[in-house]
């Protein structure tokens, strides 16, 4: 196994149930513990008390802070902390499998002058057995990493991997950008030269969307 020190970067507002869940996930990974670190970064969030509280109860990770609105912003405030030489992006609202980091840093390895891996991002219901279509138009439509990297040369940070030397050359998110910031810096990777990876073993799971509003927000 490599020693690459790993930084994962979670942004967070609001979201303290499912950060707890997160961050058990994170800290339970096939990756050595004194090889990685864990950075919540709170973007500005009502329960700023209630996150520091989750962050508190697990060892691999630390809080910061973010009053700049928006996830790309936040994202950068973790990089600019970030200890590792490797990068992963992954969100409050996601739950990584335990193999996680392990295969997302060997991936980056596996191919010559690899920028970016794009994991996958398995869409999961409140009912597996009983479905609600809204579930169902999700678990079809909603993050297909491959595609997109495919398409765009990006893929979504619920499950994303880098080099930090790579974000030193490319540079960190636009955080004017409220959506497609990650598609926007994928592609000033894809521009750099570096090869893109996509990895169906690097796999976090994501809640369907369960209502027309939380799918409208998706949207814009």
């Amino acid at each position: 196994m490599t020693s690459l020190f790993v930084s994962a970067i979670v942004p967070v507002y609001n979201d303290a149930e499912r950060l707890k869940i997160c961050l058990a996930a994170l800290e339970n990974q096939t990756y050595p513990k004194y090889l990685y670190e864990v950075i919540v970064v709170d973007n500005g969030s009502d329960q700023a008390q209630d996150i520091k509280g989750v962050v508190a109860k697990f060892k691999c990770a630390i809080a910061t802070y973010e009053s700049i609105p928006g996830s790309y912003a936040a994202r950068n405030q973790g990089i600019s902390l970030a200890k590792g030489e490797v990068i992963a992006f992954t969100d409050s609202d996601c739950i990584p499998a335990p193999d996680w980091i392990e295969n997302g840093v060997k991936n980056l390895l596996q191919v010559p002058n690899c920028g970016l891996v794009a994991g996958k991002i398995e869409i999961f219901c409140k009912n597996p057995e009983k479905p609600t279509p809204i579930e169902l138009y999700e678990s079809i439509t909603a993050f297909p990493q491959q595609q997109l990297l495919e398409t765009k040369k990006g893929a979504a940070t619920g499950n994303l991997f880098t080099f930090k030397n790579v974000i030193d050359r490319v540079g960190v998110f636009n955080a004017n950008l409220k959506s497609n910031g990650d598609l926007e810096w994928g592609y000033r990777v894809y521009s750099a030269g570096y090869q893109q990876v996509y990895a169906d073993d690097t796999c976090v799971a994501h809640p369907a969307r369960s209502s027309f509003k939380e799918l409208y927000k998706r949207t814009v």
